[in-house]
């Protein structure tokens, strides 16, 4: 599926890899009984998380929930997807913040913001949702893999929910 595939692995190969980018789930999204997402593999029954046939899947999944099961309801601002995303119980939520907004205002030339209110998810900003995510991925898998994080993969993820 991927047009864009980046395949810089480090030297110990795909195991070395973290599980998110080893399970094309880079933002992490839990297994539940309530959804089977479209590109779903019928992953190792011990795992906890998704596996993925293809990471544009993984991607287009972690943007629907942001992108409508969150608007939805009503979770509109960075802090309340980030929340959400990564609570306090297993996460450092308000580091995770921080980067992610940090990414926002450096890649889309933000004044300095405290939060920031994520726009209707139209082509017409795709950009803001495609740097959401690559941000989100980063924090997810660890800086040291953001190389193999591809904008080209989330930016057909997005595509696929909102067509042209």
């Amino acid at each position: 599926m991927s047009k864009e595939k980046n395949t810089m692995e480090p030297a110990a190969g795909k195991n070395a890899l973290p599980l998110g980018l080893r399970q094309n789930n880079p933002l992490n999204i839990r297994k539940s009984g309530a959804n089977k997402w479209q590109g779903e593999a019928n992953g190792h029954p011990e795992y906890k998380f998704c596996e993925f046939t293809d990471i544009v899947w993984g991607y287009r999944a972690a943007l629907k929930i942001i992108c409508c099961t969150y608007r939805r309801r009503g979770w509109t601002k960075l802090s309340q997807v980030i929340s959400k995303w990564a609570p306090q119980s297993e996460n450092n939520t308000s580091l995770y913040f921080a980067y992610v907004l940090a990414r926002l205002i450096r890649k889309l030339d933000l004044y300095k913001v405290k939060d920031f209110t994520l726009p209707e998810p139209t082509m017409e900003n795709a950009d803001v949702y495609i740097c959401l995510v690559h941000a989100m991925a980063v924090v997810e898998n660890g800086k040291e893999f953001e190389d193999l994080i591809a904008d080209g993969e989330i930016r057909m993820a997005y595509e696929m929910l909102f067509p042209k």
